[in-house]
């Protein structure tokens, strides 16, 4: 008996509300102007917080493709005390921490390298990773083809073999299973395939196209090794270890071998082990960035709702005469509110269908133009999305027009144009508006502090000038260019080549030109003949060929630049934040470095060179070496070359590169201006996403105001035209329409204000160059606000001073 009550129960309540959507749905068509009207707000506030969630979801949100992928942690050296940044491992910190099975079941290393391929077709450059055979041990991904990296694999002198990505393998093997057991060279070196990873295995970046054995040399593993952080470290937690037990562990083995080694682990510094989730450290640049962009869509998603539930209050003021009758018939005030719901849930539900397609379509576009990972897309998680933010959105924007309804007094209801009735609705018509003013306020500021702090880390000088310098990276085979020798006289060659190019004015080469850190060695340093006075001394090494500081048009400040003669000499030049750490107040001139650990064969200061912004524009500065000593250059290095004029020397410049030898590749081109823009990607997507979201918002807000100020003239038509048929001027009747307009705005500025300081102090550490106080930022969203705020508000006064009173009273 129970069971059958409660099936007549939950029929009788699936009839009422199938029947009170049909109902709902029938009151939409009869107003298509509101339909659509609240199905587009709808649309654009859903439609961008899933495309951004999409890209968000991707990025951060997406569990690695790894099993047990939240096991997986990432290892750093830290130095805390210090201004120091985390640095990888050495090759004796692994094997330190490999012995530690207690903390770690598995750990592997690895680093990345940059090749020429030849042996399958044209030769071309590749992007390889150098790693353990322990590291695939860490994943627990195993190829799809062939097998992965073995121990004999990863002894020194073993046979070369390489497993290839699935991407690369189709590209490159047109996806030939027989690729297995086949040869290619790289830079020289034969290596054998022995593998194809599965598609969706991308470790450690998505560009990744080749996996390599670490192969070290016995001698990278003595002691003298523990100097040279240069690899990355990751491992997976021991079972039943947790991370806070494991980094407890990791301070225990930090403090036994700062105890052991205190020249290689410093505690003065607070030298440790730390780790951190690897999901985290691989989203770690673009997690404040992506969080900030969804909580500013967000906030555009609260407008919108708010936006319709306005739309739906003018709505249900119109319908309140039917409302009464109904609860004067026995309507119960639950299947008011039900129907009201019900017909803001088709609304919703339209937006949905709405932004799902401009998702479908912004997010590939996201993918093409933003800085962010390339395979964002709508998936089943965006989906899940998208109906929780329609449930939300449906109470939203539903609920207060339903209460508003379901709570009006029958009495004042049935009586025609009772103005109690519409003051109800419309002071939380005038509180939505304020809030959704309020919203806009906080976007639009934050959107300005963003902009402000682009511009200004536009106009921070780089430290040379960028105009007309293109740039390209080489790499030499080193089975043909066996030293430093041979190298260098490759560079030479190549030089003297493109120097006698139309149009070109200046040429060298460096191992790293400015925004491209990859090939920049961090490295200690020391002081013969005195005590270091800063604890571990480090500096970026640049190793730099003669001419490079002009082809730059790097300052020199003090001393004098290289010359051919010092190729064969030790000589360095520093830049001034150099001389400003370790000679405080002494002339650096003259003066001994020790670089690497190379005490017994210190290099000499021969000049000073000004500051270049090598941490990206805005970025801490880096003491920086630049030495031409070619035991400081690696087979890797770009060309940098300074033109009279833009022109793209890129085809001339490989032409000349195969006519010297046709096994080397040309990679990673572009003009040093492109790598400025490059390196300021993020933030001005960023900032223009949210000028975007601001000016949806404050558009929305606007039109908000509009509506609500309208809606007030409606109601008062006939008040308005007795007062101006006894007399009242056309000015009393705008004062009256405006002061309520500016009744909602000032009170929705209170709150944007409020909302604009609690929003600058959150993105305090992502600004440069301006406070979150800025008077700047103030004006203009004063200003924004001002013009936004008389336009919504004219209109509806105009709309009022043209009420003609014969015509009014003769309507009543």
């Amino acid at each position: 008996m129970p069971k059958m009550q409660a099936f007549l129960m939950m029929r009788q309540i699936s009839s009422g509300l199938v029947s009170d959507l049909r109902f709902a749905w029938r009151q939409i068509r009869r107003r298509p102007g509101f339909a659509a009207s609240a199905i587009f707000v709808l649309g654009l506030g859903i439609g961008s917080s899933t495309a951004v969630f999409s890209i968000l979801y991707e990025a951060l949100l997406k569990p690695l493709p790894y099993p047990g992928a939240d096991r997986i942690v990432f290892l750093h050296n830290a130095f805390p005390k210090s201004q120091l940044a985390l640095s990888g491992v050495s090759s004796v910190d692994y094997a330190e921490l490999k012995r530690h099975n207690e903390i770690f079941s598995a750990t592997g290393v690895y680093y990345f390298n940059d090749l020429t391929m030849t042996g399958a077709g044209d030769a071309r450059h590749v992007d390889p990773v150098n790693a353990s055979a322990s590291l695939f041990r860490v994943l627990r991904v195993k190829p799809a083809l062939g097998r992965a990296i073995s121990e004999e694999d990863d002894r020194y002198g073993a046979p070369k073999v390489a497993v290839l990505s699935d991407a690369f393998w189709r590209s490159a093997f047109d996806a030939n299973p027989k690729v297995l057991g086949s040869m290619i060279h790289l830079n020289g070196e034969p290596y054998t395939i022995i593998g194809v990873m599965p598609p969706d295995f991308h470790f450690p970046y998505p560009a990744t196209q080749l996996w390599l054995p670490l192969a070290l040399k016995p001698a990278e593993w003595s002691e003298m090794g523990r100097a040279d952080k240069w690899l990355q470290m990751i491992a997976r937690l021991a079972k039943g270890v947790g991370p806070e037990h494991a980094q407890a562990a990791l301070m225990a083995v930090s403090h036994h071998l700062a105890q052991q080694y205190p020249a290689f682990y410093p505690e003065n510094v607070g030298w440790h082990f730390t780790m951190q989730p690897l999901l985290e450290e691989q989203t770690k640049p673009i997690r404040v960035w992506l969080l900030l962009a969804f909580s500013a869509v967000l906030c555009v998603l609260l407008i919108a709702c708010a936006n319709v539930s306005g739309l739906l209050l003018i709505r249900s003021s119109a319908r309140s005469g039917e409302f009464a009758i109904r609860a004067a018939l026995g309507a119960a005030r639950y299947r008011i509110i039900r129907q009201i719901l019900g017909e803001t849930a088709l609304l919703v539900g339209a937006g949905c269908v709405l932004g799902l397609i401009f998702a479908s379509w912004a997010v590939p576009l996201s993918n093409r133009y933003g800085p962010f990972l390339r395979n964002a897309r709508v998936e089943t998680e965006t989906i899940i999305f998208v109906i929780a933010m329609a449930f939300l959105s449906t109470l939203v924007a539903g609920l207060v027009p339903a209460f508003v309804s379901a709570r009006m007094p029958i009495e004042q209801a049935l009586k025609s144009g009772s103005t109690r009735t519409a003051t109800r609705g419309s002071r939380w018509r005038y509180a939505l508006v304020a809030g959704q003013i309020a919203v806009a306020i906080t976007l639009i500021f934050t959107a300005t502090l963003l902009s402000r702090s682009f511009l200004k880390l536009m106009q921070v000088s780089p430290g040379f000038s960028p105009d007309r310098v293109w740039s390209a990276a080489i790499a030499l085979p080193q089975t043909q260019y066996k030293n430093e020798e041979a190298d260098l006289r490759f560079f030479h060659r190549l030089q003297e080549r493109i120097a006698a190019l139309p149009g070109v004015e200046r040429v060298s080469a460096c191992t790293a030109p400015p925004f491209n850190a990859s090939g920049v060695l961090t490295l200690n340093v020391s002081f013969p003949g005195r005590a270091d006075r800063v604890n571990q001394p480090k500096a970026q090494v640049v190793a730099a060929l003669p001419g490079y500081f002009e082809t730059m048009k790097i300052p020199l400040q003090r001393g004098r630049a290289f010359t051919q003669q010092d190729l064969s000499l030790r000589v360095v030049v520093i830049d001034e934040e150099f001389a400003r750490i370790y000679f405080p107040r002494e002339d650096p001139i003259g003066k001994q470095i020790g670089i690497g650990g190379e005490q017994d064969r210190p290099s000499r200061v021969i000049g000073i060179v000004a500051n270049v912004e090598n941490s990206g524009l805005g970025g801490p500065h880096k003491p920086e070496i630049y030495a031409p000593d070619p035991e400081e250059m690696s087979s890797s290095m770009y060309l940098v070359v300074r033109t009279k004029n833009d022109l793209d020397i890129t085809s001339a410049v490989r032409n000349q590169l195969a006519a010297l030898d046709p096994n080397v590749a040309l990679f990673d081109v572009a003009t040093m201006n492109e790598r400025i823009a490059q390196s300021v990607k993020l933030r001005r997507f960023i900032a223009w996403l949210l000028n975007g979201f601001g000016a949806v918002g404050l558009l929305l807000a606007a039109l908000g105001l509009y509506g609500s100020l309208a809606h007030l003239v409606e109601l008062r038509r006939r008040e308005i035209g007795i007062r101006m048929a006894l007399g009242a001027v056309w000015q009393h009747v705008i004062r009256t329409v405006v002061a309520q307009g500016a009744l909602v705005v000032t009170a929705g500025v209170l709150m944007g204000i409020a909302g604009a300081i609690f929003a600058g102090t959150l993105v305090r550490n992502q600004l440069f160059g301006v406070s979150t106080y800025d008077t700047v930022a103030w004006f203009a969203v004063s200003g924004i606000l001002a013009v936004a705020a008389v336009l919504a508000a004219w209109f509806p006064a105009w709309r009022a001073v043209r009420i003609q009173p014969m015509e009014t009273l003769r309507e009543e």
